[in-house]
């Protein structure tokens, strides 16, 4: 299935997307990231695992152009929050994705930004999850009116995020689990760990978005190495 490339307008300016529409899908994951999106990279293998589960899928890159030509925007949480929330509202406006449930995967720095957005969408997300990043950034109001099952991945050699974790249990009044890949480092940066990381998290989002699929599981996929 080929993605097809879109723009969200935030603010007046555009979010380059790539949405992926299967027939008949079971729901729809976001998966906003500040990396940037092109053909291979690790946030494209992430979203084709959620794919094989069914789901429709929309890739969004948080860094407008303007923002790479010098605008550094990866802690500015309200702002990375509004456009996660801009680009759930085009989802929500959009007459082939309206409908769909609608479930979150975050990374990074993109990950307080994720979870704001999650406390104040309640009715549209059914489900989170935060890969690496500093989730209790998030702060205390918007984790402790966080709703939606939440999972919070750890590689095992990131001793910061972990503590952030643990943090944003805390806070948290329902369902949030935190778990640790083995020997998997803050980046996960080892295709292994990734494809661990991405597959755990698909489980996790098959559990609480949507219907259980029909069909066969596709074929598993060759991990990227970048």
């Amino acid at each position: 299935m080929i993605p097809q490339e879109i723009a969200i307008t935030s603010g007046r300016q555009p979010l380059r997307a790539s949405l992926c529409l299967p027939d008949a899908p079971r729901g729809l994951i976001l998966l906003p990231q500040t990396g940037g999106i092109h053909p291979g990279c690790r946030h494209e293998f992430a979203a084709r695992i959620q794919e094989e589960h069914g789901f429709a899928t929309l890739l969004l890159n948080l860094v407008s152009f303007r923002d790479a030509q010098g605008s550094d925007l990866y802690g500015n949480v309200p702002l990375l929050t509004q456009r996660i929330l801009d680009a759930l509202a085009w989802l929500h406006q959009e007459s082939l994705t309206a409908a769909l449930p609608c479930g979150i995967l975050a990374a990074g720095s993109a990950v307080p930004a994720a979870l704001r957005a999650a406390a104040q969408r309640d009715a549209q997300v059914q489900a989170l999850v935060c890969r690496g990043g500093l989730p209790d950034q998030a702060g205390a109001f918007y984790l402790e009116t966080l709703l939606c099952p939440t999972l919070l991945l750890f590689g095992a050699d990131d001793p910061q995020g972990q503590a952030s974790g643990l943090r944003c249990q805390d806070k948290t009044h329902r369902h949030c689990k935190l778990q640790i890949i083995p020997d998997a480092d803050r980046e996960f940066s080892a295709p292994p760990h990734f494809e661990t990381a991405a597959r755990i998290a698909g489980q996790w989002l098959l559990a609480h978005v949507g219907q259980a699929p029909p069909g066969p599981e596709s074929m598993r996929l060759a991990v990227p190495g970048t």
